[in-house]
């Protein structure tokens, strides 16, 4: 049997050199590219070490944490666009809504549905009969 204790040390390094990268950077790509991997190793990594799972996710955070300030900084400092995206995130009241009519929208995929399936001259008969109820 070999000794693999240097082949997990290197490992070991590159982990340490991917986390402390992807922590800096924030992308996968630069990180990988630091460690001397390929991006495919990295979410190997991921997959089977919980720990090196925990430590990118942390990472992650880290990096976000890094590019809000930033972003907060230039809102304060009166970048009106900046403060826009900061309160989306923060506030609710600011944030884009949607509403959505459910029922429109089924009828809507039904109509196109029976189109498709059923082609302009079935498409009455098809709404008639989902429409249909039993006595």
């Amino acid at each position: 049997m070999q000794n693999d204790t240097p082949m997990r040390e290197r490992r070991d390094r590159q982990k340490k050199k991917f986390i402390e990268t992807l922590e800096a950077q924030g992308t996968v790509l630069h990180a990988a590219k630091a460690a001397g991997i390929s991006r495919w190793t990295a979410y190997r990594w991921r997959d089977n070490d919980l720990e090196f799972a925990n430590q990118w996710d942390q990472a992650l955070e880290n990096a976000v944490d890094v590019v809000e300030n930033s972003l907060y900084q230039k809102a304060v400092s009166g970048d009106t666009i900046c403060m826009i995206f900061y309160l989306k995130a923060h506030r609710p009241i600011y944030r884009d809504r949607l509403n959505i009519d459910i029922e429109q929208v089924r009828g809507e995929i039904e109509e196109r549905l029976a189109e498709e399936l059923l082609g302009r001259e079935h498409r009455k008969r098809f709404v008639a009969a989902i429409n249909w109820e039993p006595d």
